[in-house]
């Protein structure tokens, strides 16, 4: 099963994804989900992880227990999908597509480069 907004995104573009099962503990609904911080948010608002940005919320996926800020969880759970960001130019990977971003900024040999998504490995590749 994928994600109903996932799904339409999906048939929209066109476009194939990756997707990651979901993994929050105590709600677990069987779902899967684009590794993206954009589709991880859509999808644990509907576990009713809901509120201010900065409230404190405890992470559950995967048996986690870290305590963060709500508007920070799902770009923490890239991490446990191991969702990473990788430079076009010279190949350098990073955590975070910020820090990807910053590199490339900083970087005079990578200036034209992109930034290529690194698929975690539990990822599952959905074709429309």
């Amino acid at each position: 099963d994928v994600d109903p907004e996932t799904l339409f995104r999906v048939e929209q573009s066109g476009q194939p994804v990756v997707v990651y099962e979901c993994k929050l503990q105590g709600a677990l609904c069987g779902m899967s989900v684009e590794g993206t911080t954009s589709a991880i948010s859509a999808h644990i608002r509907g576990h009713g992880i809901t509120g201010p940005d900065n409230a404190s919320q405890r992470c559950s996926w995967g048996g986690c227990s870290k305590m963060l800020k709500k508007g920070s969880l799902a770009r923490h759970i890239l991490s446990h999908l191991e969702v990473k960001a990788r430079c076009s130019v010279c190949g350098v990977v990073k955590c975070r597509d910020y820090v990807l971003r910053e590199h490339i900024r900083s970087s005079e040999l990578c200036q034209l480069a992109s930034a290529e998504i690194v698929h975690g490995p539990e990822g599952r590749l959905l074709v429309p």
